[in-house]
């Protein structure tokens, strides 16, 4: 049984590639380096253009501990979007580190943390970011069900994806897989996708 449900995780992880954990970003009003690479965080423009725009305005800019941290964050975005998980989590790390109260750079790292299938550190993560009040809480709710799927806990898996879309309606990365659930009526239990 525990293998199968296994091979479920990986075959969605790997095969479907539906289980990928999602960014969250950081606002940052600062100077106009630091705003362009969130801008460029958030439109999903993952080049080492945009990594050297942020790594200007970290290093030439005057930034509040916000901005910097937020810089840092979306700088993380950016590298694991690009597959450099190390890197990203790093980044997450260091604007942790600047602003511990920064709700979405949990979430962010706890995607880190499920992309190295560090499952517990990325339940822990995500737990904490959405009690500090994320700005973008559907995303928290979707990682955490992304985790819960790939570790065999469908039941809070599908929990998670629907409220992901009672936050998100239109949050495609949630919707695909929840519409593979099967509910079970004297269980109360969600089956496996598959």
């Amino acid at each position: 049984m525990k293998s199968s449900l296994t091979r479920i995780a990986s075959a969605c992880a790997l095969v479907l590639g539906l289980c990928l954990p999602a960014d969250a970003f950081i606002v940052v009003l600062g100077n106009d380096l630091a705003h362009d690479c969130y801008m460029m965080a958030k439109a999903g423009i993952n080049t080492e253009e945009s990594v050297a725009t942020c790594d200007a305005a970290l290093q030439n800019a005057p930034l509040a501990p916000h901005d910097r941290a937020g810089t840092f964050v979306n700088r993380g975005a950016i590298k694991i979007a690009m597959g450099r998980i190390t890197a990203a989590m790093e980044d997450y790390n260091r604007g942790i580190a600047i602003k511990a109260d920064l709700a979405d750079a949990y979430i962010d790292r706890a995607g880190a943390f499920i992309y190295e299938k560090k499952f517990p550190e990325a339940m822990a993560d995500v737990n904490h970011g959405i009690e500090l009040g994320p700005t973008y809480l559907f995303v928290g709710y979707y990682n955490r069900a992304v985790a819960e799927q790939l570790t065999g806990d469908f039941k809070n898996a599908y929990l998670d994806y629907k409220k992901t879309l009672e936050l998100e309606p239109k949050f495609k990365p949630a919707a695909d897989p929840i519409k593979d659930f099967v509910i079970t009526r004297a269980a109360q239990e969600a089956v496996p996708p598959g």
